[in-house]
Formats: structure tokens, C-alpha cells, sequence
């Protein structure tokens, strides 16, 4: 069974806070960006690009300008682009005199992008083929050509911006894919902030406190660090998952590209969510960094509900598909068929042995309600498949509850069997165990029996009661214990509450099935035990 763990901090409290102070600084005045300032932040850590998909006056130049700050001495470079743009509006202007004077063909980079870290383009799609090939050299290898220098550049993260998606067989395909975020900047949706918005006063923006620089010694520590962290085994299921799903919807959109995600684009989203991990402060990445590419793995707007539904169910469907087996499994027995199977007298083959002995003259009741229960060796050594009384109480001597079974003839003796809150029940013998007043219990194995909901069919009546609550137990306890590891232990200071909310929508549709099975095995209980 799963169990719940953990994952240790790599950061004290006040190095994570330097990323919520980072944060909180940047969106001074702004209203309804903080998740795109906290998205760009981390690009620019992972050293990735991000693209902001959104009309006029949305702060989509902002969030550049105020990412440059925060880096020590940081450079920036922000365009415009046109139709009419050049190579040397971009890249830096020709030296006359170093071609006159060396016959050298090379530009002047000062103030351009080539010695920018922090690099804003408004209006991408409107650049030339020239300019694109030359980005795209920058971006895939940080490096620019310079006549007969090769420089590397410095560029930490690249944000572009746009009130449209590129155009289709313009050859704008390459350049769209090297952005690995993608969010929409809207204007304000909700009235409290719209008027907040209204009445705010122009004041002096807050200075940056110098202990909140990132200088270059710090970045290289961040991201050299970050890659030492691990994946959770629930953020493996849930991308093999995505992939199928994604994979899925690509063949049904009749191979269009729109749901299409590359190896290297895979690549490059693990190493973000690595990042997002060390800096929550975690040495393993969970499903709140796995649910951050959401942003990241659509191509088209039409096609963003469909990815929204996948990454949910990429995080719900082990357990969704295993609730589905033990539903099928719970209908199959129900059959008449079944039913008949049930009425007729049980041949069970039990090997005692196979039970682990405690004090010499008990077995472990598993999965008991109530507690700590214990059946007693010798009483189960006489017992049948037909009911017969028996009486459960709690030893004050052993400090667990013994289940026994009644003589007739001979009153139990509470007093030397240190018995308290004594309580009359049913039981009788099972393929596991015993059934006690209906409800079959497995006792505790030398060796476990390994049941599978494709396997159940093939068990006795009773095995299979007791096999299917068991496998409905571990469905649960899996779930709990990955939903209280990745959602419940704390937040992602990345994520919003946008995304939270569909992680609980998921988490409570899963909450009702498990509820709408529950009923169900109780019911297959009473009717196959009356």
C-alpha cells in the first residue's frame, strides 16, 4: 500500500520567501498578473521563453521591465516589431568604420539583444525571416554570430508578446514551439479590482531591497541545484497518462499539430518543473508543478479546454479506471447467475498455516472497524461455512478486541477472559478468514494473496467479497495519500487559484465515485451474506 510521505525542504522558510518577495515586489500596482509575473520569474530561472497571448494595455511589457530589476546589474532589450523591421533594429546597427577600416562585417550589440538578459519582443509574429533564423540561433544556443565572432549571450528568459497566435504555413511553426509558456493576459475580470484599478494613486514604486537581487552567482546556484531534483511516482503515472490522452485527441483533430507535444519540448518542461519544485522548496516534483504545464501544452485556444480535461484526468485515472474495475466486478457478481452461485452450499480449501500467529492462539482480524480485533486459533480450527454465534469483546489485559466463538451448553466466563463491552455476534468461515455478522474479515498472512480486479471472477463467493473490499481499501488509501502529498501539504506559489480549482473539481468527482462505489459493496454485501 502507498504510503505518506514527505518531500524534505532544500530551502530554509526565508529562501523560499525570497521568491514570494520577489513576487510580491514585481506586482506592486498591477492587479489580476500575479501568476504571469510568478510564471515569467520561473522562466527565467529555468532559463526558458514565455509568451503572452492578449490585447493592448494588458501589462504584457510590464511584467518585462520589472523581471530586468530584480537581477543584479541586469540588462534589457524591448522591441516593437513591425513588418517593416530590420536585423539591425534588433541585433545592433553595422560598424561603418570596422567595415571600412577591417573589411569586417560586424554589428554594434551594446544596448541590443545580443547583451540583453531580460529580452522583450511586442508584436513577434510581425518579424522578417532574417530576424526569426537569427532568434532562433539565440534561442536553441545562446549564441550569436557576429561577423567572424561567435558571442555567447546572456539572455535569461525571452518574452514575446502578441494580440494573435502565429499564422498557419507562414513558417512560424519553429520559432512558436521555443516558447515553452504560454499564458493569456486579459484585461481585469472582476469588478473589486477593476475599481481598486480606478482609485489607485500613481505612487513612487518601491525600491527593490538589495538582499532580494538575484546576482549571477546566486542564479547559477538555483539552477544547478534544481537539477537534482527527483520525480514522485504520481507525476510518472500522470505524464504517461498525458500522453496517451494527448496523443488520443491529436488523432481524432485528424493530425493537425494542435495537441502535438515534441521530445524536446518534454524535455524542456521536466527541467521547469524541477525548478518549480526547488523553489517551493522540494526535493521531488509533485502534480502541482506537473499541473503548471497546462500552460505550456497548447497550440491552439480551441484546443485548450480539451488540454485543461487531460491534465485532470491524467491525475485521476489510475484510480478513476481501478474504481471502474471494482464496479464491473461488484455488477458481474450481482448477476442472477451469481446470485445462484452464492445460494449453494461452499466448498472453501483453507490452509491455516498460512496465518500468522500471535500469542500463540490468535489471528489478526484485518481491517477491522472497531479496532485492534484478534480471532481465536482454536475456535476457527471448528468453525464452518454456517453461521454460528460467537461474542467479540475488548480485553483489558491485552488491550485488543477478542472474537470468539459460543458452546452451546457452556456460559463464556468474562471475568477470567478479562472481558469488557461484550456484544453477541454471527460468524462463520471464509476462503480469507471469517465472516463476522455479514461482513467477511481476511487474517493477517505469512504470505499475502495477491488479487487483481481482472482476477476477482475466478475466486470463491466470499473470496471475492473479501478481495473487493480489500482492493476498494487500497484504491481509497492510494488516493488519500496522493491527494494529501500533493495538494494538501502546501501550495505551489506558482500556481493560481484558477488551477487549484480545477484540481478540486477533479478531486471532489473522484470523492463522489468513490462514494457511489462504497454504497454499492455494501449493498452486494447484504445481498450475497443474507
Amino acid at each position: 500500500m502507498a504510503k505518506k510521505t514527505k518531500s524534505k525542504s532544500l530551502f530554509t522558510t526565508s529562501q523560499r520567501e525570497h521568491i514570494q518577495r520577489l513576487i510580491e515586489w514585481m506586482s506592486q500596482g498591477v492587479y489580476e498578473k500575479e501568476q504571469i509575473i510568478a510564471v515569467a520569474l520561473l522562466c527565467a530561472i529555468t532559463g526558458e521563453n514565455m509568451f503572452l497571448l492578449g490585447p493592448p494595455g494588458t501589462a504584457k511589457s510590464m511584467v518585462a521591465s520589472r523581471l530586468k530589476m530584480i537581477f543584479k546589474d541586469g540588462k534589457a532589450f524591448d522591441y516593437l516589431m513591425s513588418r517593416f523591421s530590420t536585423p539591425d533594429e534588433i541585433f545592433g546597427p553595422i560598424s561603418i568604420s570596422r567595415l571600412k577600416n577591417e573589411d569586417r562585417y560586424e554589428r554594434l550589440t551594446t544596448d541590443y539583444l545580443p547583451e540583453a538578459e531580460v529580452v522583450f519582443l511586442d508584436e513577434i509574429w510581425k518579424a522578417g525571416p532574417s530576424i526569426q533564423n537569427t532568434l532562433l540561433t539565440v534561442i536553441n544556443e545562446h549564441i550569436f554570430h557576429n561577423g567572424g565572432q561567435t558571442l555567447r549571450t546572456p539572455m535569461k528568459v525571452l518574452i514575446a508578446a502578441s494580440n494573435e497566435l502565429p499564422a498557419k504555413d507562414e513558417g512560424l511553426e519553429a520559432l512558436w514551439d521555443r516558447f515553452l509558456m504560454r499564458m493569456v493576459s486579459n484585461c481585469i475580470e472582476s469588478d473589486s479590482a477593476f475599481f481598486k484599478m480606478l482609485k489607485s494613486e500613481q505612487t513612487e514604486f518601491k525600491p527593490l531591497s538589495e538582499q532580494l537581487y538575484i546576482t549571477d552567482e546566486l542564479y547559477g546556484k538555483w539552477q544547478s541545484e534544481s537539477r537534482t531534483v527527483t520525480t514522485s511516482d504520481s507525476v510518472v503515472s500522470a505524464i504517461k497518462s498525458l500522453r496517451k490522452l494527448l496523443a488520443y485527441h491529436e488523432k481524432e483533430d485528424g493530425n493537425q499539430l494542435r495537441y502535438y507535444v515534441s521530445d524536446r519540448r518534454w524535455s524542456k518542461a521536466y527541467r521547469l518543473m524541477q525548478t518549480s519544485a526547488y523553489l517551493n522548496g522540494r526535493k521531488e516534483i509533485n502534480l502541482t508543478d506537473f499541473l503548471l504545464l497546462t500552460h505550456s501544452f497548447w497550440n491552439d485556444v480551441e484546443t485548450i479546454p480539451n488540454v485543461l480535461a487531460a491534465f485532470t484526468s491524467s491525475i485521476s485515472e489510475a484510480t478513476t479506471k481501478q474504481l471502474n474495475k471494482i464496479d464491473k466486478s461488484i455488477r458481474q457478481m450481482m448477476t442472477p447467475q451469481n446470485n445462484q452461485v452464492a445460494n449453494k452450499p461452499l466448498r472453501i480449501n483453507i490452509n491455516a498455516t498460512e496465518f500468522v500467529e500471535y500469542d500463540y492462539f490468535y489471528y489478526f482480524v484485518e481491517n477491522f472497524p472497531d479496532g485492534e480485533a484478534y480471532f481465536s486459533k482454536w475456535d476457527y480450527a471448528s468453525l464452518t461455512t454456517t453461521p454460528r454465534d460467537g461474542v467479540r469483546y475488548y480485553d483489558s489485559k491485552r488491550k485488543k478486541i477478542i472474537i470468539h466463538s459460543l458452546i452451546p451448553g457452556r456460559p463464556f466466563d468474562a471475568k477470567s477472559q478479562n472481558a469488557s463491552n461484550l456484544i453477541k455476534v454471527k460468524i462463520q468461515k471464509c476462503q480469507d478468514g471469517a465472516i463476522i455478522d455479514g461482513t467477511p474479515y481476511s487474517f493477517k498472512r505469512r504470505t499475502a494473496p495477491i488479487h487483481n480486479a481482472d482476477s476477482i471472477q475466478n475466486l470463491p463467493i466470499y473470496q471475492r467479497v473479501a478481495a473487493i473490499q480489500q482492493l476498494f481499501r487500497e484504491c481509497v488509501e492510494n488516493w488519500e495519500n496522493m491527494t494529501a502529498s500533493n495538494w494538501r501539504d502546501g501550495d505551489n506559489i506558482f500556481l493560481s487559484s484558477a488551477d487549484f480549482a480545477l484540481v478540486n473539481k477533479t478531486i471532489k468527482e473522484v470523492g463522489e465515485q468513490i462514494k457511489a462505489v462504497e454504497v454499492k459493496i455494501n449493498n452486494m454485501v447484504m445481498m450475497v451474506m443474507k
